[in-house]
């Protein structure tokens, strides 16, 4: 999942170019990139939080 991310954000490939690399399916890729997204708003959310309260 952190390889498709830093793949897609760092190197700005596309989807297609990041299955074909790791040679998985577009739609693992999306899946990674679905479930990488959900993680990090949740964990952004926590220290947005933490911060307005200390």
């Amino acid at each position: 999942m952190r390889v498709v991310f830093e793949l897609s954000k760092n190197q700005f490939l596309s989807n297609n170019e990041i299955a074909e690399q790791l040679e998985i399916s577009e739609q693992t890729v999306e899946t990674h990139m679905k479930r990488a997204l959900k993680i990090m708003r949740a964990a952004l959310g926590l220290f947005v939080y933490l911060t307005f309260i200390l």
